[in-house]
């Protein structure tokens, strides 16, 4: 069982892994001819000779009763021990016998302990009732006992494993034995603990990665720009000075906010009323730094009120760097489009991708664009972006996010 638990596959399935194996070795007797058709007087009396294959009609019903047996163990034994006595009406099949020994094991370990000890007493009623009616109606006293002992197998001896497992421990276990399955037990515990340490420091790893891209990115980008465009026009001193003063400006708030966020990383508390905080740009803020780096910006709606500050800090960052993006490879314009339905926001921005030599100019590295998309989908949103359809020149974000946390739904 370790094994399993191990592996990354999904917890429904490893559920039903065993039902599953246990069907698969059925239907494996039935396949070889292991399966046995018994002359009972009943068919004689209805003139009908049954056939090997009318004992997949009870497993097939034994799929569904193993379907039931993680949620409601005990119908489920109920309805498999049902089959297995319509199934022997036919003849002899160990295979169906190993389904119910599966449900009596997942009885043990999934029921309550009345059921289990009801269960218990049942069964053992059962076993010994097997026994004496053999004998009684004539069968040779070792065929008797034979039988008794094939239904202990089939029905308590699952149920005795099952006690033990929840008890925690094999019974009459040596101590040596016992100390080496403690460690076994503690060194998985260990390398689980280890796994999501792992996974915590990588999933951290990303999460700076984002934000040093989205604090530092579109700054840098914008200083970028604005220094180019002056260098490569005639000097003009008004104008010049004001590019300067924009440049200093975006370079100063790039450092403050890279400054905040290596106090947050390090658990520093960050004083809101710097005005830099990282949380503290509004929708309004970023497009207008936006179009004063010379983007010009067409709204068509606004986001609404109330947005928690999970949602309302993607839909920023995704807004900033789809603006950014628009700047760096668009031709100066952008078109952003916002939307509520039926508990999502839609967030769409498209811009003209910027024209050299009669081709589209490429469009960067995509880490932008993975980071987005990451974020989206950490809210159980979704991100897409390319060239629109129908228009190759043209450069389409869409995003939907909850209008709420997943968590606070």
């Amino acid at each position: 069982m370790a094994l399993w638990s191990n592996t990354s596959m999904r917890p429904a399935l490893r559920a039903h892994l065993q039902s599953a194996l246990t069907l698969s070795v059925a239907a494996l007797v039935l396949l070889v001819g292991w399966a046995g058709v018994a002359e009972f007087p009943w068919w004689a009396a209805l003139g009908v000779e049954p056939q090997l294959w009318w004992h997949v009609i009870p497993l097939i019903l034994m799929a569904a009763a193993l379907l039931l047996r993680i949620r409601r163990p005990v119908l489920a034994l109920l309805l498999g021990g049902l089959i297995v006595l319509v199934d022997l009406s036919i003849g002899v099949n160990v295979g169906i016998l190993l389904c119910l020994s599966d449900l009596v094991y997942s009885l043990g370990i999934r029921g309550g302990r009345r059921a289990v000890s009801i269960t218990g007493g049942v069964l053992g009623l059962i076993t010994i009732g097997i026994g004496a009616g053999s004998f009684l109606a004539g069968v040779e006293w070792r065929a008797a006992v034979s039988l008794s002992l094939g239904g202990m197998a089939v029905l308590l001896m699952p149920l005795w494993w099952s006690w033990e497992v929840r008890r925690g421990y094999p019974l009459w276990q040596e101590a040596d034995a016992r100390g080496q399955l403690e460690a076994e037990r503690h060194a998985n515990v260990l390398r689980a603990q280890a796994r999501k340490r792992h996974e915590a420091v990588e999933e951290e790893r990303r999460s700076m990665a984002r934000e040093l891209h989205d604090v530092v990115s579109s700054q840098v980008s914008a200083i970028a720009l604005s220094s180019g465009a002056v260098l490569n026009a005639p000097a003009e001193s008004a104008r010049d000075r004001e590019a300067l003063r924009t440049i200093r400006i975006t370079s100063v708030e790039a450092l403050e906010q890279l400054r905040e966020m290596v106090q947050l990383l390090r658990g520093e508390t960050v004083d809101p009323a710097s005005g830099t905080a990282l949380e503290a740009a509004t929708w309004d803020q970023v497009i207008a730094r936006a179009r004063q780096h010379g983007l010009q910006v067409a709204i068509d709606g606004q986001p609404p009120d109330g947005l928690s500050p999970a949602v309302r800090h993607v839909l920023l960052r995704i807004l900033q760097e789809a603006l950014t993006n628009a700047l760096k490879h668009g031709d100066g314009s952008a078109s952003i489009g916002v939307r509520t339905r039926r508990r999502r926001l839609l967030l769409q921005v498209s811009s003209g991708l910027r024209q050299e030599e009669g081709d589209v100019v490429a469009v960067g590295s995509g880490t932008g664009l993975t980071a987005m998309r990451e974020r989206a989908e950490m809210l159980g949103g979704t991100l897409r972006a390319g060239p629109s359809r129908g228009d190759e020149k043209t450069w389409l974000l869409r995003a939907e996010l909850p209008l709420k946390e997943q968590n606070d739904e």
